[in-house]
């Protein structure tokens, strides 16, 4: 007998997983931290404590993401890898892009908007391919 899950459903495994839920906790608060240091004027203790937040989410990001590959099968295995390699070339082609924008004299990016940018990229093609394969 064959079960049919709707996308609700679908979207909703996807997103009460722990490591996607770390991803999304530490890509808003890059954003958030990026907006803070940019519109507002932060003390000595403040500064180095949110400076090191995002990279603290992103650490329990990698970890839970390790634990919860390690216990799929291969299909879900497979996906991983993909997204990855999906993120990996999207990360190159940004740099470049941006490299190329720099050369120019037309945008300066930062480190901490290209690390954005790999973890959406990332979530974006897990998401994509997990609601491919299923």
């Amino acid at each position: 007998m064959t079960t049919y899950c709707s996308w609700n459903s679908r979207l909703t495994n996807i997103f009460t997983r722990p490591f996607v839920l770390w991803g999304l906790a530490a890509l808003a608060t890059q954003i958030t931290v990026q907006w803070l240091f940019k519109h507002e004027e932060l003390g000595f203790p403040a500064k180095p404590i949110l400076s090191f937040l995002p990279a603290l989410l992103a650490i329990f990001f990698v970890v839970a993401l390790v634990q919860d590959i390690r216990k799929l099968d291969e299909m879900q295995r497979h996906i991983h890898l993909q997204a990855a390699s999906i993120a990996f070339l999207l990360t190159v082609t940004l740099t470049f892009v941006l490299d190329g924008l720099e050369s120019a004299g037309i945008y300066r990016a930062t480190r901490s908007s290209l690390g954005t940018c790999v973890v959406l990229f990332w979530l974006a093609a897990h998401i994509f391919l997990a609601l491919r394969y299923r």
